[in-house]
């Protein structure tokens, strides 16, 4: 592994600063949840062929938790074009950012409904090397949500995002994070042209930032 990390994970762990709200609340911002990079490097595709997709087309869904209210207001996560795919993806055009609720039971997205929050990102979301993993180049990406979303404490909720390609076979994947629950939901084609859903090993890396409630 040969990443330039430390300064971006110095970055997401920089100190927290506290504000009094009237609820007499110190208000906690910064960091709020982060699976960082796995230095093995594994990458799960999550990407679909622009306009109209295609068999290969992949989508990954991760969860995570609070421990106390809080508003997300920036979403960063990392990823890469799997290396035996020689580029065939081509470059990402765009992504789409979405934010699922758990099914009553809570063990996976409820994809039968529509998102909490769903966002259509144009370009690459400021893709940035930051080194190689896996036999990939590792890219960092950043979205500033147009207005902060409410998330509850002890509720789990799932990120998706996917990226949008036009070359032939779409090829843009999730980095493996670590310190998560240990699986993601994926969503893939099956024979016939159905669609699978399943859980399957492995974190995904991304890290939420924004504000959250804290007693004094």
């Amino acid at each position: 592994l040969s990443f330039n990390l430390l300064g971006v994970f110095q970055a997401q762990a920089a100190a927290d600063v506290s504000n009094l709200n009237a609820d007499g609340l110190s208000l906690q911002t910064g960091s709020l949840y982060t699976q960082p990079v796995d230095p093995k490097g594994k990458l799960f595709l999550s990407s679909w062929l622009d306009p109209d997709g295609s068999d290969n087309d992949q989508y990954v869904w991760d969860s995570f938790t609070l421990p106390s209210n809080g508003m997300i207001n920036e979403i960063d996560w990392y990823g890469g074009y799997g290396p035996l795919m020689s580029g065939k993806g081509g470059p990402v055009a765009a992504f789409t950012l979405a934010i699922y609720p758990s099914i009553a039971a809570g063990t996976e997205p409820a994809v039968a409904n529509p998102p909490l929050v769903k966002y259509k990102i144009g370009g690459n979301a400021g893709e940035t090397s930051i080194g190689m993993a896996g036999g990939a180049t590792i890219y960092s990406y950043i979205f500033n949500l147009p207005a902060p979303f409410a998330v509850s404490a002890g509720v789990k909720y799932w990120v998706q995002i996917e990226a949008f390609q036009q070359g032939s076979i779409p090829d843009w994947c999730f980095v493996a994070g670590s310190g998560g629950d240990g699986s993601h939901y994926l969503r893939t084609s099956g024979a016939g042209g159905d669609i699978l859903y399943r859980t399957v090993p492995g974190d995904v890396a991304f890290t939420l930032l924004g504000s959250a409630e804290g007693a004094l």
